[in-house]
């Protein structure tokens, strides 16, 4: 099962993040995207995914044009969809977080693609995105001839007690670690523990997903952890039925491994991209990856001493 599983993730390794439409977005930021003026009635603009898209909604009746860096029309947002220029240097910037894709040529005429059949676009900017604090706006363009304009500001996001929830969850894995004599703690420590990663991850997926990109294809961008979170579950009804210790000690390895390290950017960082209980879900899998490793190998050690 685990190499069929391989091979699925393998074969869909072109789903990058580069494809994903933001699946890229990191678990947390130390600043804050503060939308403060849209001048065109009807238009909204939020920062969605901790800062890293904007999210324009076009509720105006009128076709919105979003201008992109070198004043190329980039993205058409019209009451019946969203067109996206892909001769727009922009758009090239746009298809990562970081920007570094290069192409296009602003004084080409555009090549309109249909992105959505909603007036509802995201799209990475850097004109809105990282520190140092600064004012930021993106022009318009509305039914082709009146101007507009989307200003805001980034302010530094104060970081959250990064000891404390390093702290809380080495301590709670150390409970969980003595709970080894108890099988049924141990089996609930792991379904626990695993459910509320995959909780975390499909939360996740569902904010970061757009009329232009689908639940599926952000779920794709997370196959590890959300793939680490199902198996510890599985490996905690595995254990009810019968003695897999070392299964679950691999598993929760795992788990603290590929969720609880992986994603300890939540401990240092202000601004969530993900649900607001994040944090929370990361030490749970954090705590309960190092517990259910320590107990299941110390279950393990003396179920194989038992039977030497």
């Amino acid at each position: 099962m685990l190499a069929v599983l391989a091979g699925v993730a393998a074969a869909l390794a072109w789903c990058g993040p580069a494809g994903a439409h933001g699946a890229d977005a990191p678990v947390a930021a130390n600043y804050r995207v503060v939308v403060g003026e849209v001048s065109v009635p009807g238009v909204r603009v939020r920062p969605v995914e901790g800062g890293a898209r904007l999210e324009l909604t076009n509720a105006s009746g009128r076709e919105v044009v979003v201008l992109g860096l070198q004043g190329e029309e980039f993205l058409r947002v019209r009451p019946g969809g969203v067109d996206e220029n892909r001769r727009s240097p922009t758009w090239f910037a746009s298809r990562s977080l970081t920007g570094t894709a290069r192409g296009g040529d602003a004084s080409a005429a555009p090549e309109w693609h249909t992105l959505a059949t909603e007036p509802v676009v995201r799209w990475h900017d850097e004109r809105a995105r990282e520190l140092p604090a600064r004012a930021w706006s993106v022009p318009l363009l509305v039914d082709g001839r009146d101007p507009g304009i989307v200003r805001g500001t980034i302010e530094p996001a104060p970081a959250p007690p990064t000891g404390w929830w390093w702290a809380g969850a080495l301590v709670a894995g150390l409970l969980v670690a003595g709970l080894h004599r108890r099988r049924w703690a141990v089996v609930g420590v792991a379904v626990a523990a695993g459910g509320l990663t995959v909780a975390w991850i499909a939360g996740s997926a569902v904010l970061a997903t757009s009329p232009a990109d689908g639940l599926g294809i952000q779920l794709l961008a997370r196959l590890w952890p959300l793939l680490t979170g199902v198996g510890v579950v599985a490996a905690g009804i595995g254990l009810a039925l019968r003695r897999i210790d070392l299964v679950v000690a691999i598993a929760g390895a795992c788990l603290a491994v590929m969720v609880g390290f992986a994603e300890s950017a939540v401990f240092r960082d202000g601004v969530l991209a993900g649900p607001g209980w994040g944090r929370w879900a990361v030490a749970a899998a954090l705590a309960g990856g190092l517990g259910l490793a320590v107990s299941g190998a110390i279950r393990w050690y003396r179920t194989a001493g038992t039977e030497k």
